[in-house]
């Protein structure tokens, strides 16, 4: 008697942008159970020192960069499935560094955090580009940012009561507890490698060489500008909010609420996935670039931190989530199969150096202002690469 081959096995190992979408939430669903939290922990081991906070972050992030860039020769390597895997085993140790409440362990377990993330979110993005035809990217985009968006509803409301109300670790143990179930879920899947992706030539997996021929191109220049502005403007947002809200009288324990509250607006990122197609990619990034910075000019123009900011952060968070779903569009969509994973290598570096310029620059800042003027600073950037996108090609849209 035949049977048939369990739906996951059928499909080929070829996932949908649902599969892809799922796996995008459990992950941030992990990483959003600490993403109120890492600022209030490291205050806390830091002595309430915000530009100590800055360097140790700054810290983490060089540590964290050479392993992002190396991923392209990693996965050469290993191939996708097991990179992704060893970002796993990365994230959970992080979680477990995180509960020894030391200024370097605090250092280490950021580094690990930033590094595990790294490798998966780039896996992610590769199967994305190798299994989801061109035309379909956005809607596909929109979907990862659905389900991520019902994950940072949820979850840092979730870890910042429990680190207030039940154990500072706990919410550590919550983290770890998700990213085991994406790996369970990431192997039952049994996600193959796409047929029309050749392993690229040895000779073209050295990173220095990558880097030359990937800015050597002018568009994706502006790609990578793009990416680095946005995931930039997460960095300050997730690590400056919390601080700004409990200095405007927000209780602890509310601080994720706000701040999930805040990110829920990534549940409608198809609507928003709709909105640029009809009116283009590339107006669309524009608008979102100049309705981000613009907010977050007159949050630093505020006197004083008040509840009345969090309706300018609410409005430059629509236009980060609309980066967030059509940012990383222009490089899928200029980018060639025969040097995907070479130029991928590159371009997933945009997290890593967002997470190393920010902290450093914000450190400096810091030392001649407060949080105020970071965020003007922010607000004239994001003005600025708004208004440098326009070079992109038409082809984006």
């Amino acid at each position: 008697m035949a049977f048939r081959a369990p739906i996951r096995i059928a499909s080929g190992g070829s996932p949908s942008g649902n599969t892809l979408g799922i796996i995008y939430g459990i992950n941030s669903a992990s990483m959003a159970v600490l993403g109120s939290l890492i600022s209030l922990v490291g205050l806390n081991v830091l002595n309430d020192n915000t530009v100590a906070l800055s360097f140790a972050l700054f810290l983490s992030a060089l540590i964290s960069l050479p392993v992002v860039l190396y991923t392209g020769s990693l996965i050469n390597l290993l191939t996708r499935k097991y990179v992704f895997t060893i970002g796993v085993f990365i994230a959970i140790f992080s979680n477990l560094l995180f509960m020894f409440d030391l200024s370097i362990t605090f250092v280490l377990a950021n580094a690990c955090r930033m590094a595990g993330a790294g490798l998966m979110m780039m896996c992610i993005s590769l199967y994305t580009m190798d299994f989801i035809p061109r035309k379909q990217l956005a809607s596909a985009e929109s979907r990862k940012f659905v389900f991520a968006g019902i994950s940072w509803l949820i979850f840092p409301f979730v870890g910042t009561w429990m680190w207030v109300n039940v154990d500072h670790h706990t919410p550590f143990f919550l983290s770890t507890g998700l990213v085991s179930f994406l790996i369970m879920i990431f192997w039952w899947l049994r996600i193959s490698e796409a047929k029309n992706i050749k392993p690229p030539k040895s000779g073209n997996l050295h990173f220095i060489k990558n880097v030359r021929a990937y800015f050597g191109n002018p568009h994706m220049r502006v790609a990578y500008l793009i990416a680095v502005a946005r995931s930039s403007s997460w960095v300050v947002f997730f690590t400056y909010g919390p601080i700004y809200l409990r200095d405007a009288g927000v209780s602890t324990q509310w601080i994720g609420l706000f701040m999930g509250a805040i990110m829920a607006v990534l549940i409608f990122s198809s609507r928003f996935a709709a909105f640029a197609q009809y009116f283009g990619i590339r107006k669309t990034i524009l608008f979102s670039f100049l309705m981000a910075g613009i907010s977050m000019i007159a949050l630093g123009l505020l006197p004083e931190p008040t509840i009345w900011g969090l309706l300018l952060l609410l409005l430059a968070s629509l236009g980060f989530d609309m980066l967030d779903i059509i940012g990383n569009l222009p490089f899928m969509r200029m980018v060639t199969p025969k040097v995907r994973v070479e130029m991928t290598s590159v371009f997933s570096t945009w997290r890593e150096m967002s997470f190393v310029v920010t902290p450093g620059v914000s450190a400096l800042i810091l030392m001649v202002t407060d949080i105020s003027g970071l965020f003007l600073v922010l607000g004239s950037v994001l003005v600025f690469a708004g208004f440098l996108s326009r070079t992109m090609p038409i082809r984006v849209d």
